[in-house]
């Protein structure tokens, strides 16, 4: 009896200190090497997916009828604009928050790799411990790192998108975008094409 009833508390106090949060755990940080074949290729004009790589900043590959028999969903990289891509970060009809460069969704932190500011692919942590000089490492924790953005409601018809490097996102790669004026879904890179 003493058994089961310190397993309860245990189980209580255990729920009662676990943080709600949004997990995603299928969407891979890199995306795969594959030939073009019957998709589009692009090079895109912002760099704001580098996560260090540079992998995703030519010959990238895009299914431009990915979301004619799908929904996009929650970490897609999507192809929209003027050859921009960026990453889903909230869905339609969503609430979307950032408070200290961390990603809120419906008032829940969004705890995955692309759910809080990165610079080149470091974490905050990471960044800190760079070997950039002062005081641009610190204008860069202040601006990007510590990021504020009042809640916001988006539509039934719109995502939010982000690129993965927050330093080098701008309006183009960081806001709102109407499902319609999304081209395609960011499916892999082709390194040995050439040049689009």
């Amino acid at each position: 009896m003493k058994h089961l009833l310190f397993t309860g508390l245990l189980l209580v106090s255990l729920a009662a200190c676990s943080e709600k949060v949004i997990l995603d755990k299928e969407t891979k940080e890199s995306v795969a090497e594959m030939s073009a074949d019957n998709h589009t290729l692009i090079n895109p004009l912002s760099d704001a997916m580098d996560r260090g790589q540079h992998e995703l900043e030519k010959n990238v590959v895009v299914d431009v009828s990915a979301y004619k028999d799908q929904a996009v969903k929650r970490g897609d990289i999507v192809y929209y604009g003027d050859e921009n891509i960026s990453r889903v970060i909230a869905l339609p009809n969503e609430k979307i928050k950032i408070t200290n460069g961390q990603v809120y969704i419906k008032g829940v932190k969004l705890d995955t790799f692309y759910g809080a500011a990165r610079i080149r692919g470091y974490d905050y942590k990471a960044f800190q411990n760079s070997d950039m000089e002062e005081p641009a490492k610190q204008n860069l924790i202040d601006e990007i790192f510590k990021k504020q953005a009042e809640e916001i409601t988006l539509n039934g018809d719109e995502v939010f998108v982000i690129g993965d490097d927050w330093s080098r996102s701008n309006t183009s790669t960081f806001r709102s975008i109407a499902l319609k004026d999304l081209k395609g879904k960011v499916i892999g890179v082709c390194t040995k094409c050439g040049t689009p």
